[in-house]
């Protein structure tokens, strides 16, 4: 009776690690640097897993190509390791191993590296043992990994292994969050990150898109999947798209670019001069305030002002505020 008493008391001490571990992951997404996150992750995970270091990637499907499109190092030499994952990526056993592991998505794996014949490459950096998960992300033909390494004689557990896999699913949503919610530029105090957001590569690769992104551009072409985005949304340099239902906004973020999709609506009607003239309506100018600004004639204004309000539905200047403060447009 003690024994069973003291495997209760264990286990229900091992689920309050998991649940503090977590809400401490899903804080970092709010609070930690992009830059930093992943690091975070993997120390606050030792909380509940003894491991040495960790790697945490992706790539595009099929995964016999193996192409990665990035990877985190946690604990270890990044240009020797890189450099010896190009010179695996043409071994059919690695990739052959690589393959079996995508092909269990969801399901943590765990090896010894001599065992599965892969110390020739996992040996040189002293890892004896890994779990990992790889992920695969359907909608945009991608997967996602994360691994944890040992050295020595030490497997990991059946218990730590279940574990890690109901933690990376967490790991993965709060790593998403923390990239587009550091990218948008918002943050707790400003308010909640606009809902269909993705990064993409200067390809049009779509690095990972929250869901609301996958529903809006299937509004605009029902049955498309990943990773590239439309042929017509791949001109991210011009810092705008507009089709028939949807309009997407392109932010430059070093190598990738940031999008922001919404359904069009009202402000769509309006010319680049238009909006400008709403901006500064909305804020309160006078059309005589308007011309000095903008540089143009009182007369000018007055029928851009009326043209604004038959497109927009409206007759008040607080309610072409409303439209733009709505649409992102203030």
């Amino acid at each position: 009776m003690h024994c069973v008493k003291t495997r209760k008391t264990l286990e229900v001490e091992m689920l309050h690690r998991f649940s503090r571990t977590l809400r401490e992951i899903h804080c970092l997404s709010r609070d930690a640097p992009a830059a930093a996150f992943q690091d975070n992750a993997f120390e606050a995970m030792k909380e509940l897993i003894r491991f040495d270091a960790g790697y945490w990637g992706g790539g595009r499907v099929p995964v016999e190509a193996v192409v990665i499109h990035y990877q985190h190092l946690h604990r270890l030499p990044a240009e020797e390791m890189s450099a010896a994952f190009e010179m695996v990526k043409s071994r059919p056993k690695h990739v052959e191993f690589i393959s079996r592991c995508a092909l269990n998505a969801g399901q943590a794996q765990v090896f010894d590296t001599r065992e599965a014949g892969l110390d020739d490459f996992y040996g040189q950096f002293g890892v004896d043992q890994v779990v990992t998960l790889y992920q695969q992300d359907a909608d945009l033909g991608l997967y996602h990994v994360i691994s944890l390494y040992r050295g020595g004689e030490e497997r990991f557990t059946e218990q730590e292994r279940q574990l890690f896999e109901s933690a990376v699913p967490h790991l993965l949503d709060a790593w998403r969050e923390n990239k587009l919610l550091h990218l948008s530029g918002a943050n707790r105090d400003t308010g909640p990150l606009t809902p269909a957001a993705a990064l993409l590569d200067k390809e049009g690769v779509v690095h990972f898109a929250r869901p609301a992104f996958v529903d809006l551009i299937r509004r605009e072409w029902p049955g498309w999947s990943g990773p590239f985005v439309p042929e017509a949304m791949r001109r991210m340099q011009d810092g705008a798209f507009s089709g028939k239902q949807v309009a997407v906004r392109f932010t430059p973020q070093k190598n990738f670019f940031l999008a922001v999709m919404r359904y069009k609506g009202p402000l769509d009607r309006l010319t680049a001069r238009e909006i400008e003239v709403a901006k500064h309506l909305a804020k309160g100018a006078s059309h005589k305030e308007i011309a000095s600004r903008l540089a143009i004639a009182p007369a000018t204004v007055r029928n851009h002002v009326a043209r604004i309000h038959i497109k927009l539905g409206s007759g008040k200047g607080a309610r072409v505020a409303a439209m733009l403060m709505n649409e992102g447009g203030l």
